[in-house]
């Protein structure tokens, strides 16, 4: 082989390498701008994720913290009938007023009810029914019906109702 070959041949390849330097310099570059773009986009929604996680972490914060006060307000279920007329009845006897007739009376299936006539102080049978309300147990006064005896006593009949445990 002639040198003028040899030397068109070597200057030849020494063009592909550049060439193919070149190719691969342009390439790269662009597979780096592309890979800087999606580094990008990712601590993007890294730090969404990151929002929407400490919003959901407050959120079950206030979520727990209404639970634990709901559960200071719940209302225990009476055991049995014995032990819900034993709750209205005390309430009744701590206020002084008199229950004359104390009787089961018709409720829907799962509650138990008792219908009172009593007679006594007015305003000792009004505390009476903010105290009912304050039992911790669930009761629901289904009915009162209050006559006046004289300037301060009354007399009535009130039916009051719970739900008992299963």
């Amino acid at each position: 082989m002639s040198t003028a070959r040899k030397d068109a041949l070597f200057f030849l390849v020494f063009i592909l390498m550049v060439a193919g330097l070149a190719y691969g310099q342009f390439h790269y570059i662009d597979e780096m701008k592309d890979l800087k773009s999606e580094i990008r986009s990712l601590k993007t929604l890294s730090m969404k994720l990151e929002l929407q996680a400490r919003e959901q972490m407050m959120q079950i914060d206030v979520y727990k913290k209404a639970i634990a006060r709901l559960e200071k307000y719940q209302l225990g279920i009476p055991q049995n009938e014995v032990d819900f007329y034993a709750w209205v009845q005390q309430e009744l006897t701590r206020n002084g007023v008199r229950s004359n007739v104390v009787k089961p009376t018709n409720t829907p299936a799962g509650r138990s009810g008792v219908q009172i006539d009593f007679e006594g102080p007015y305003y000792s049978f009004v505390r009476t029914l903010a105290d009912w309300r304050n039992l911790k147990v669930a009761v629901r006064v289904a009915s009162v019906n209050l006559n006046s005896v004289d300037g301060e006593n009354a007399k009535g009949v009130a039916v009051i109702q719970s739900v008992l445990k299963k």
